[in-house]
């Protein structure tokens, strides 16, 4: 069966339970943020990352399923021409690493950070090559998944996995994100990435809309949409079949994802 796995999304105790009572993982989402709060000193910042740490470790432990965790994502830029931007990056990237590492997390997944047309594309993927190649130098075996966000079309995720050329370095399709912002279907994708994805942000949305500040990356449920997520996961079996499913829809909507990929025998047993 798959190794399927929920996102708390910022409800950490509640997808703990989740989780027991289903038998399944977790993404930890607890640190996607580590930036300082308003007028937080070193020590209290460091004091209070410490504690949180170890109330996700002690609260882990519950869990049979496999643990992952999502890095920090706002404005990180490793492919940027000015260092300063790419040192601060590394510097949040080197953190969330240790951190991953003491929750004996398998996989981290961080935003691939582009954003079409601020930079020319290519040469933005040679700096980022450069940036992972020496980021992993020192790593252990964490498998680092690169997330889709705003990427118009899968090239530059398959020069830069191929680019970098270690097995420690994935892609994290999210599916959503693929759906929402892309040129391409979702199938599309993954056929052209196929087994450089190690691991799946799976959660639905309506695809491009042109609302006015609305966003189109809606995190529904898996059957709240318009992808046809039984096609998609039947791609994704053929495709990459070894990587990790993560639900990343609203928490709201998770048991009933649950049920839907246990209808699509996926995933065994019935909730406690």
């Amino acid at each position: 069966m798959k190794d399927i796995r929920l996102c708390d999304e910022g409800s950490f105790d509640e997808t703990i339970n989740n989780c027991i009572n289903n038998n399944v993982g977790i993404e930890i989402q607890q640190f996607h943020d580590l930036t300082k709060r308003n007028l937080e000193s070193d020590e209290e910042f460091n004091n209070r990352l410490l504690s949180d740490v170890k109330k996700v470790k002690d609260s882990i432990k519950q869990i049979s399923g496999g643990r992952s965790m999502h890095g920090p994502f706002w404005e990180m830029n490793v492919g940027s021409k000015v260092p300063e931007i790419v040192a601060t990056a590394r510097m949040y990237y080197e953190l969330a690493y240790r951190i991953a590492e003491e929750l004996g997390c398998t996989e981290i997944v961080f935003h691939n950070g582009y954003f079409p047309g601020t930079s020319f594309e290519p040469k933005w993927t040679e700096r980022a090559i450069l940036f992972w190649k020496e980021f992993l130098k020192d790593k252990g075996d964490i498998t680092i998944c690169i997330e889709n966000q705003f990427e118009l079309d899968s090239e530059m995720l398959v020069n830069l996995i191929d680019g970098v050329h270690d097995d420690r370095l994935k892609v994290c399709l999210d599916i959503g994100h693929a759906h929402a912002n892309s040129n391409m279907s979702v199938e599309e994708w993954i056929e052209s990435l196929g087994d450089r994805i190690a691991y799946y942000h799976l959660h639905n949305n309506h695809g491009k809309q042109n609302i006015p500040r609305y966003n189109n990356d809606e995190h529904f449920g898996l059957e709240f949409g318009t992808i046809d997520i039984p096609r998609v996961l039947r791609y994704a079996e053929e495709y990459s079949p070894n990587a990790i499913w993560n639900i990343e829809s609203h928490i709201d909507y998770h048991l009933e994802d649950l049920d839907l990929l246990r209808r699509l025998d996926y995933l065994k047993g019935n909730q406690k």
